[in-house]
């Protein structure tokens, strides 16, 4: 592959890790996806920093990168694309995390290892020094589940309404089948 070969990557969403689910399909529908993983116990910004310095590590060896995020991930994704001015595709983002995880807030699973941990009060607040923005450099693609009862997809809708191309659709939280949304995904590293 040479540098200029489009590539994605992706970030996984809260209480998720590498071996996720979409990760592994995501990673076989589109091939050699990059992952993202990061550490969701610890402030946002220290998880923030261990992304971006992997996203920084692609982006010096291949400038054609496309970020994809699903929930906590789509946040993330979502603010790196702004920062970097890259294209963007999230799956049910988390807009404002030190809102929309407080119901989260206490004892916590990771969905893969069965890690216990405790999101507490001081890591939900550290998420007030990331806010978005809606005024992106390049539109985003935001893929709505209108049945997601872990985010609120109406939060979603009026931050981004009119400054994304939102994908509405009867989804639930997390994606069954990513594969319906591959020509979304891989028209925004083709709209670079």
């Amino acid at each position: 592959m040479n540098k200029n070969t489009p590539i994605f990557a992706y970030i996984h969403g809260f209480n998720s890790d590498k071996s996720s689910r979409s990760y592994k399909e995501l990673n076989f529908l589109l091939g050699n996806v990059l992952d993202f993983h990061y550490s969701y116990i610890q402030p946002a910004p220290l998880a923030l920093k261990e992304i971006e310095n992997k996203l920084l590590s692609a982006l010096s060896a291949n400038k054609n990168i496309a970020l994809i995020g699903s929930s906590l991930g789509g946040f993330f994704a979502l603010f790196l694309a702004h920062k970097y001015s890259l294209p963007c595709t999230a799956f049910n983002p988390v807009t404002f995390p030190h809102e929309q995880l407080a119901p989260f807030t206490g004892k916590n699973y990771n969905f893969y290892t069965n890690e216990e941990w405790d999101f507490t009060q001081e890591l939900l607040l550290a998420y007030k020094e990331l806010p978005l923005s809606a005024a992106m450099p390049r539109t985003p693609n935001i893929i709505l589940g209108v049945n997601d009862t872990t985010i609120d997809p109406n939060v979603t809708l009026r931050f981004w309404k009119k400054k994304a191309n939102i994908f509405i659709t009867e989804e639930e939280h997390s994606i069954a089948d990513y594969k319906k949304y591959l020509p979304v995904i891989q028209n925004s590293i083709k709209n670079q």
